[in-house]
């Protein structure tokens, strides 16, 4: 190996070097995780002005959160790239119940279908979900 290779193994060795400590910086290729209640109300009360939340569903993994207010109106909570992103839940989201798990679909398609692992309150979600419909 001759002094050039030495040089040019070493200055790409550093550019890698560097390029991953850049990334990190950035926070890309985070996985992004909601760490509890806390951290749910948070994010919910950080996406829309006034709303005031009092009860959380975390997600098993931390992806996703139901958060509701003391109305009973609630903001679903997700994982979004290395961020969070947060929509309402209504009349129009569409829940669907199995076992301990509860999937909800917003309107919004662009948001995407998120299932929650609740364990035994999974069936207590689904069913104030009904009661957005018929309430």
């Amino acid at each position: 190996m001759t002094a050039t290779d030495l040089i040019q193994t070493g200055a790409s060795l550093v550019a890698v070097l560097f390029i991953a400590w850049l990334v990190g910086r950035m926070g890309l290729g985070a996985d992004p995780r909601i760490e509890d209640a806390a951290h749910a109300i948070r994010l919910a009360e950080e996406a829309e002005a006034g709303f005031r939340g009092t009860e959380v569903a975390r997600d098993r993994a931390g992806f996703a959160a139901i958060v509701r207010n003391a109305e009973g109106r609630m903001m679903l909570v997700r994982a979004h790239g290395n961020h969070f992103a947060a929509r309402p839940v209504d009349a129009a989201t569409v829940g669907r119940l199995d076992k301990d798990f509860l999937t909800l679909t917003l309107p919004e398609k662009t948001f995407g279908a998120v299932t929650l692992q609740l364990g035994k309150d999974a069936g207590m979600w689904a069913s104030r979900m009904r009661e957005l419909r018929h309430g």
